[in-house]
Formats: C-alpha cells, structure tokens, sequence
C-alpha cells in the first residue's frame, strides 16, 4: 500500500506491542539514517519534516502508542518504511522490515491534514 501524503500535514497512528516498542525505535532510527544519508534531495526534505512522538500513557490493552507527524510533508513522496530501507540499506532491509512489521498490534492509520484554524497571531490558516 503506497504511503504518500497529498495534504499540507499528515500524521501516521502506530499501536507497537509494549515488548516490541525497543525494536520499533530502533528501526525508525535505521529509517532516519536512511533518509539523511540519500542523496536524494526529496529524502532530505522529508526528514527535515517528519518527526516521531512516543505517548506517555498507555494505549488500548496497554500498547504503546507512536504518532508520527509529517509537517509538511513532501506531497505525492512514497514514505513507506521498506521502500526508503531498501533505497539505503538493501542488505539489510528485509530484515528490519521483518523486525518492523513484528511491532505492530494492528496495521498503521496515515491521516492527511488540513488546517482549519492557526492559533498563533502570525499565522494564517491556508
């Protein structure tokens, strides 16, 4: 499934099993180091943009839950974990892909966004 973002901000939903939450942050760290060794001007773009909170209190039946939120995002760019893994590291993709995948309780939720209401003075809605 492509995940790419056509809006001006976006937010990616990860329910991570509590036991798995380690390997799940280790596999992002793999992905940032994808992104800011790419030559790619585009993968600069997006890492510059894309930023990965962890939340505080538990989530539903005790997962940890992850939200990484895209502002903005490099409209109509493939953001798929395994593809930017594969572009940088293809010896070792399948493997953290596998590792990644093993995370998750539930698939992931990618939501676009539209700002509707700026509450800084200076900003104006879009």
């Amino acid at each position: 499934m492509p995940r790419t973002f056509t809006s001006d901000a976006g937010v990616i939903f990860s329910a991570i099993k509590p036991e798995k939450a380690a390997d799940f942050e280790a596999v992002m760290t793999r992905v940032k180091d994808a992104l800011t060794k790419s030559t790619n001007p585009k993968r600069k773009q997006q890492a510059a943009a894309w930023r990965v909170f962890k939340s505080v209190e538990p989530g539903p039946n005790g997962t940890v839950l992850y939200m990484s939120f895209f502002d903005p995002p490099v409209k109509d760019e493939e953001y798929s974990v395994s593809t930017i893994l594969s572009e940088e590291f293809p010896e070792e993709a399948q493997a953290l892909w596998r590792r990644y995948i093993e995370c998750f309780v539930d698939g992931q939720t990618l939501v676009n966004l539209k700002l509707t209401t700026a509450m800084s003075p200076t900003a104006a809605a879009k």
